[in-house]
């Protein structure tokens, strides 16, 4: 059972965390600045060596993270919302267990051509 009173369907042993309680309750980065949701990381080396010392949903993030993975693929996985998985990935990253790999934008931070382009051929190509 939950702290609600339904049942616990998710199979971790009824352990149920408030989503808060990942990031200490804060809903920023301690380190930097807000990383934008179109975001891609992949872990890196050392993120890789210090997985088995970290919290299991840092574990989690970096694990999943070998290949290129969006913050709302992060979030899906650890069924948290996407501001939650926006700070543990931030915190993960300034502590350089993650490569972040930014979208393409132009001066006036708006999406530039070239993605643009792309994404219209990646359409097309459906």
């Amino acid at each position: 059972m939950s702290v609600d009173g339904r049942e616990d369907t998710r199979g971790d042993g009824g352990r149920v965390v408030p989503n808060y309680a990942f990031t200490a309750g804060r809903t920023r980065s301690a380190r930097g600045a807000d990383m934008p949701i179109e975001a891609l990381v992949t872990a890196t080396e050392s993120g890789l060596a210090a997985a088995p010392g970290l919290p299991p949903e840092s574990r989690a993030i970096i694990e999943a993270s070998t290949g290129p993975q969006s913050l709302a693929e992060i979030g899906a996985l650890l069924e948290v919302p996407l501001g939650v998985a926006r700070v543990l990935v931030s915190d993960l990253a300034a502590d350089d267990h993650l490569a972040v790999h930014l979208p393409l934008v132009g001066t006036d931070g708006r999406p530039r051509r070239e993605l643009l382009e792309r994404l219209l051929d990646g359409l097309r190509a459906r």
